[in-house]
C-alpha cells in the first residue's frame, strides 16, 4: 500500500494529470507553462511506445496498491496529439478511468461520440470570464463561444462537462456572471486561484489579499445557496481548500475529529496524485514547477515513495501556520501559490486569512 493510505481517510484512488502534448492553439495570459521548458516539451514529446510503458506502469502500480487509477489527459490540447485516441483506448483497456482537461475548439459531435464510446468520465473546459474578458485572457477571439458550444456538445452526447474558472483580480468581476451563465448547462463548475508561474508570473499584481479573497468567497457562497434553493442541477464545487476556513467560521463544518493524525481533505500533493509533462518530467503538481522524477525511466511507485522533495512536502508540520492550525487535517492551503510568490512551498498560503486583522 502507498504510504499515504495509512495517513488518510479519503476514498482511496490515484490520479495522474498527464499533459501528453504541449501543442496548443491558444495563448493564455495566465498559463503555467514557461517558454524555455515549454519548448523542451515540444522538442522532446514522449513517443507512443514510452506512453504505453507509462500506462502499463501506472496500471501495475495501482493494481499492486489495490486502488482505482485515473488519468486526466491534458496538454496543451490532448486532441492535438495524433495518437491520442490510441492512448485513450489503451488506458481504458487497462481499466483506468479517464477524464480530459482540454480546449473546446476541436471538440465536435463526432469527436465527442468517440470519447463517449471510450467511457470518458468528464471533459473539462475553461471559462475565465464573460466573452470579452475570456477571449482576452485566452488570446483567441471566439474562444468563449467555442467553450459554450463544447459544453452543449458534451451534454448532448452524455459526457459530464466540467467548467473551470481561473480567478484573479483581473476577472473577478465576471465570476458571478459566469456562475449564473453555466447554471443547468454544465455538470460541474469550479474556480481556482491564479498561480503566478509561467506566463502567469506577469500577473502577480492581480493576486487577492487574504481579506479580499474571504469577502469574495462569502459573496459566491450566497449565490451558490440561491441556485441550490432554486433547484439548479449544476454541481458547484468548492475546489479551493480555503473554503474550509470559511465553513468553520460560519459553523458549517462538522465537529473536528479527535484523531489528529489522520488527513481528511485538503491539498492532494504527496497523497494521491502526480503530474506528468509531455517530455516525461514529473511534478507533484502541475502548478508547482519542481521536478521530482522522470518517466518512463523511473517507476511511478519509486518517484511517489522515494522523492525527497515529495517526502518533504508531506511534512505538514513545517508548513507556516498550517502546522499548528486546527484545520491542518482538512486544508493546508495551496503549496503552489507561496512557491510562485516566495520560492518556498512551506510558506503560508498568501490568501489564507487566519490571524489577519480587519
Amino acid at each position: 500500500m502507498p504510504i499515504y493510505q495509512s495517513q488518510t481517510q479519503r476514498k482511496p484512488h490515484f490520479t495522474l494529470q498527464w499533459h501528453i502534448t504541449g501543442k496548443c492553439d491558444q495563448n493564455c495570459m495566465h498559463c503555467y507553462r514557461f517558454t524555455d521548458t515549454y519548448l523542451q516539451e515540444l522538442e522532446n514529446e514522449l513517443s507512443h511506445e514510452d506512453c504505453i510503458k507509462i500506462i502499463d506502469d501506472f496500471s501495475n502500480t495501482t493494481r499492486k496498491w489495490n486502488i482505482p487509477g485515473r488519468i486526466n489527459f491534458s496538454g496543451g490540447d490532448p486532441l492535438l496529439r495524433d495518437d491520442f485516441f490510441d492512448l485513450l483506448k489503451y488506458a481504458r483497456e487497462k481499466d483506468i478511468a479517464v477524464g480530459i482537461l482540454g480546449n473546446p475548439n476541436h471538440l465536435d459531435f463526432e469527436t465527442a461520440k468517440k470519447l463517449k464510446k471510450l467511457s470518458v468520465m468528464r471533459y473539462q473546459v475553461s471559462i475565465d470570464g464573460m466573452e470579452e474578458m475570456h477571449d482576452k485572457l485566452r488570446g483567441r477571439k471566439g474562444s468563449f463561444k467555442d467553450a459554450l458550444r463544447a459544453i452543449d456538445v458534451l451534454e448532448k452526447v452524455g459526457i459530464p462537462s466540467g467548467v473551470m474558472f481561473t480567478l484573479s483580480k483581473m476577472n473577478a468581476n465576471d465570476l458571478i456572471d459566469v456562475i449564473h451563465l453555466v447554471a443547468d448547462k454544465c455538470s460541474i463548475f469550479g474556480f481556482a486561484r491564479l498561480v503566478p508561474v509561467g506566463h502567469g508570473k506577469e500577473l502577480k499584481d492581480q493576486m487577492f489579499t487574504p481579506l479580499e479573497y474571504r469577502e469574495l468567497l462569502l459573496r459566491v457562497l450566497e449565490v451558490y445557496k440561491k441556485l441550490a434553493d432554486n433547484g439548479c442541477k449544476t454541481h458547484y464545487g468548492r475546489k479551493d481548500h480555503l473554503w474550509i476556513l470559511l465553513y468553520r467560521e460560519l459553523g458549517l463544518l462538522k465537529p473536528l475529529p479527535e484523531d489528529k493524525e489522520l488527513i481528511y481533505g485538503g491539498c492532494s500533493i504527496g497523497m494521491n496524485c502526480l503530474s506528468i509533462l509531455a517530455d516525461g518530467t514529473v511534478y507533484a503538481c502541475r502548478r508547482l514547477p519542481l521536478e521530482i522524477g522522470r518517466v518512463p525511466e523511473q517507476k511511478i511507485r519509486d518517484i511517489f515513495i522515494e522523492s525527497e522533495i515529495l517526502n518533504d512536502m508531506r511534512n505538514y508540520d513545517k508548513i507556516e501556520n498550517c502546522g499548528t492550525c486546527e484545520l491542518k487535517q482538512f486544508c493546508r492551503g495551496c503549496r503552489a501559490v507561496p512557491y510562485a510568490l516566495n520560492g518556498d512551498y512551506a510558506c503560508k498560503d498568501p490568501q489564507c486569512w487566519v490571524d489577519e486583522k480587519e
